[in-house]
C-alpha cells in the first residue's frame, strides 16, 4: 500500500501535468510584426562547390 507522503506527491505531479496540458492547448502567442528596410539585400557568396568533406 502506498504511503500517505507518496500519494500526496503523486497528486501534485498529476495536477502539474494537467495544468501543463491545459496551458499547452490554450496558449496563443502574440503576433510580432517584423519590419524589413526596403533597401535590404541578401548577398550569396560561394556556392555548392565551396563545401569540403575530407575522405578518410
Amino acid at each position: 500500500m502506498l504511503k500517505k507522503k507518496m500519494v500526496i506527491e503523486l497528486l501534485v505531479y498529476i495536477v502539474a501535468v494537467v495544468i501543463g496540458i491545459i496551458m499547452l492547448y490554450t496558449y496563443e502567442p502574440q503576433e510580432v510584426e517584423i519590419v524589413i528596410p526596403s533597401d535590404f539585400q541578401v548577398e550569396q557568396t560561394g556556392g555548392a562547390n565551396d563545401a569540403f568533406i575530407p575522405i578518410e
